[in-house]
């Protein structure tokens, strides 16, 4: 703490812990006057310590001050000037956190899904079309390797020249009675592929998938025209009520193939469809 000489105004400093509570009789260097110095009576604003927080001098005692009787640093002050450091520190730091927020999406709250919830997605249109197209097509490629696995050319070969007591070649063979199964299986790949592509929703399995009904509504009906060419090209007998038969029935099954098929190309351009299809 600072001292001064009461006669000559002499000042001088001396540490606090060197000061009893009862306080010290000194002598001034300068004109030798005696008096006693104390300790001043610490107000509420001092902050009192027994180790210095700046420099780390300690008194080992009970003894304590208010400003460091090494460095000279004024402990209420120093702390205050920590605590001042750490508010604007900490103030920083939520400013910082402000900025990098701003413009920033806020999360989207978790939601809890159900197997009612997933069983009600999963029936969106576009997935039971996809689901259909791919039964069809699993069923019609089926029958078509069935009957390449089952296909024997020289045997059908054989029973045909013993039934017509003529030559027949194995291309006829083959045209009338294997070329519908591998018809049968390209469709059901094709189908199938274009199923799984309109299932992830792609705008190219849209494209398709109404590319092959379009085709599907046009083959079904040459299909059946032209296994009746060949029933009229066999050698076997005809009748009137058959030809009316045969044309009833290609009449019959162009309808009942193309109208389900018109009407679902129609539904694939309508937004419910379109408006979940990605580019």
């Amino acid at each position: 703490m600072k001292i001064s000489c009461p006669k000559c105004n002499a000042s001088g400093t001396i540490p606090d812990h060197e000061i009893p509570e009862s306080g010290r009789f000194i002598s001034c260097p300068r004109c030798n006057e005696g008096f006693t110095v104390t300790k001043p009576r610490p107000g509420n604003d001092v902050y009192l310590v027994d180790t210095c927080p700046s420099c780390g001098f300690s008194t080992f005692g009970d003894e304590t001050f208010g400003t460091c009787p090494k460095c000279g640093v004024a402990i209420k002050i120093f702390i205050e000037r920590q605590r001042e450091e750490q508010r604007l520190k900490h103030d920083q730091e939520l400013l910082g956190k402000k900025l990098n927020n701003v413009g920033a999406v806020p999360p989207m709250p978790e939601v809890n899904t159900t197997p009612v919830a997933d069983f009600i997605d999963n029936l969106h249109p576009v997935n039971l079309i996809s689901w259909g197209v791919a039964a069809v097509a699993i069923i019609i490629l089926a029958l078509g390797l069935w009957g390449i696995i089952g296909y024997d050319g020289a045997r059908i070969q054989t029973t045909l020249i013993e039934e017509r007591g003529e030559q027949v070649s194995g291309i006829y063979v083959f045209l009338h009675y294997g070329l519908l199964n591998w018809v049968k299986f390209m469709y059901g790949v094709i189908a199938l592929s274009v199923s799984l592509l309109f299932m992830k929703r792609l705008k190219i399995g849209l494209r398709a998938l109404s590319g092959l009904l379009w085709a599907t509504i046009v083959l079904v009906p040459l299909l059946y025209v032209i296994s009746f060419v060949y029933w009229v090209l066999a050698p076997i007998p005809h009748t009137i009520s058959g030809y009316l038969i045969e044309i009833l029935n290609i009449i019959f099954m162009s309808a009942l193939v193309g109208v389900p098929l018109y009407l679902l190309e129609s539904y694939l351009h309508e937004r419910k469809i379109t408006s979940v299809v990605k580019l």
